[in-house]
């Protein structure tokens, strides 16, 4: 399938260097950092009309942030696909479990914040799985051996392939009280749901993760 092409430089817009968390709840922010929080509030454009098979995920029911929420589809059924839990019964932890509640992620909240995806990425620093480049404008993400760039646009964060001719695969966005994940089907095929639900996770909760 060929890239899909949405008119956007996968590589600009990311201006803002500081580590700066815009919690939910209102106030403009500033553009997208490297190091988190999308700006408040963003409602997510459509994608063009060519782009009809694009999934759409939300993270919602914040509870009060992305650390508690419930991950759902666009659909009519508006399925659950995962739920996202830091309690008391597991201090330290916040845990990803899909639609057969069955624990797919999980985050540990060290001194050194450390991730594991079931399958897809083995334990290891969240610093290491999101690196952030030398010139801070993006970060490279890991899964099953194959590199990926998480990369701000406007509003936006955007995946991508790594390389020099980078292939769109999906983005990050903010709406109120939402964070949005937008994925093209050879993201989906290439099995980056989870990965990209955890790392969005890791990205908008405020804490820092390097």
């Amino acid at each position: 399938m060929p890239p899909v092409d949405t008119n956007h430089n996968p590589f600009g817009g990311w201006s803002n260097r500081t580590n700066h968390y815009s919690p939910y709840g209102g106030g403009s922010g500033p553009p997208p950092s490297v190091f988190g929080a999308l700006p408040y509030p963003t409602p997510p454009s459509n994608f063009p009309q060519q782009n009809s098979n694009i999934s759409t995920y939300y993270l919602t029911s914040l509870n009060p942030s992305v650390l508690n929420c419930a991950v759902i589809d666009h659909g009519p059924r508006q399925r659950l696909h995962y739920s996202v839990s830091t309690d008391n019964s597991m201090p330290g932890y916040t845990v990803f479990k899909n639609a057969e509640r069955k624990s797919v992620a999980l985050i540990e909240w060290t001194r050194h914040p450390r991730v594991e995806v079931r399958g897809a990425v083995p334990k290891q620093e969240t610093k290491g799985w999101l690196k952030i480049s030398r010139d801070q404008t993006y970060r490279t993400m890991t899964v099953r051996g194959f590199q990926y760039t998480l990369a701000p646009d406007n509003q936006y964060i955007n995946l991508c392939s790594f390389g020099s001719t980078p292939q769109f695969l999906g983005r990050i966005s903010r709406g109120e009280e939402t964070v949005v994940i937008e994925l093209t089907p050879d993201a989906i095929q290439l099995g980056l749901l989870d990965t990209i639900v955890v790392a969005a996770v890791l990205l908008q909760c405020g804490h820092n993760i390097d």
